[in-house]
């Protein structure tokens, strides 16, 4: 049964002030944790998981081992989540038969050592994101029954409500920097985890069709080649943990035909702007050479141009 040292509400408003300000996923895990009785809690999407996904403090090694060794990559509790969309919430035995809760190395080999081996995944989802709230502990506390997971699946309300509010307030933050940029004279877009655009400002929207090409929401340059190079520049930014893109550029040159070439650089989001649930991952800034205002820093003009000190 769930430990009632902490209150339920004070548990959910957690993931409330979690929306607007992100420093405090942590604490919002670990509450959640203390309240269920369990080892920790951990937020983590159905679809491209990552390291830095908010997770207990209590997590921190067993989760570095997760995405270490690859394990995220073959973890047995998706097969739960059809459960858990159908009813808001699954359990390892939804899924799992005894034999395997006992012999899988996936259980036996990364989880009983960490205390994690017995799980309450509880789905949210909107129109842009599906994620599980996942309680875990060990065989000291044993299976969540019938009961813990009726209590447990409220939590669903207050995850959508957090996805939604900390999607909107990244948002706004997003695009005011687009704005500031526009003021500042520089041609920005924003990207979402797939590289895909979301928005770009005015100055950005000049340079479409004039170095710049946009299709579908994805971005390219005049010449293959460039486009190839700012494609891994994207996705890097995106996934900087991922070893087979550490040799990408930050920075692009985009050339033009009759013209001085675009130089891009491509910044992950961070703070609110760049929250858990925001629809932009990064923003492409794009200088323009032969008609920026404000000076264009030496080592893009030096990658540009070929320079040399």
């Amino acid at each position: 049964m769930a430990s009632r040292a902490i209150p339920f509400d004070v548990a959910a408003q957690g993931l409330l002030d979690a929306a607007v300000d992100p420093s405090r996923w942590t604490d919002a895990m670990d509450t959640i944790a203390q309240y269920a009785g369990a080892t920790g809690a951990v937020l983590l999407p159905i679809k491209g998981r990552l390291p830095g996904s908010p997770h207990s403090r209590s997590l921190e090694e067993g989760l570095d081992e997760y995405f270490r060794d690859g394990w995220h990559e073959r973890d047995e509790r998706v097969r739960g989540i059809a459960v858990g969309r159908a009813k808001g919430i699954f359990t390892d035995q939804d899924f799992a038969s005894a034999d395997e809760l006992r012999t899988l190395d996936y259980y036996q080999g990364l989880l009983a050592k960490h205390q994690c081996n017995w799980s309450a995944a509880i789905n949210f989802a909107n129109a842009a994101d599906e994620w599980c709230l996942v309680i875990q502990r060990g065989d000291r506390k044993g299976f969540f029954d019938a009961r813990e997971q009726a209590d447990l699946v409220r939590f669903s309300g207050y995850l959508n409500q957090a996805a939604v509010l900390a999607r909107n307030v990244s948002y706004a933050n997003a695009v005011g920097m687009l704005d500031a940029h526009q003021a500042l004279d520089y041609a920005s877009f924003l990207l979402d985890e797939h590289g895909c655009v979301v928005k770009f400002n005015a100055k950005a929207e000049a340079l479409i069709g004039d170095g710049l090409e946009l299709s579908h929401r994805t971005l390219r340059c005049a010449y293959p080649e460039d486009s190839l190079t700012l494609s891994r520049a994207i996705a890097s930014t995106i996934r900087p943990a991922d070893p087979a893109l550490t040799s990408s550029p930050a920075v692009v040159v985009a050339r033009r035909p009759l013209q001085r070439p675009l130089i891009v650089q491509a910044i992950r989001l961070s703070g609110l702007a760049g929250g858990l649930f925001s629809p932009a991952r990064i923003m492409l800034v794009v200088t323009d050479p032969g008609r920026a205002v404000t000076a264009t820093p030496l080592e893009f003009a030096q990658k540009a141009f070929g320079l040399t000190l």
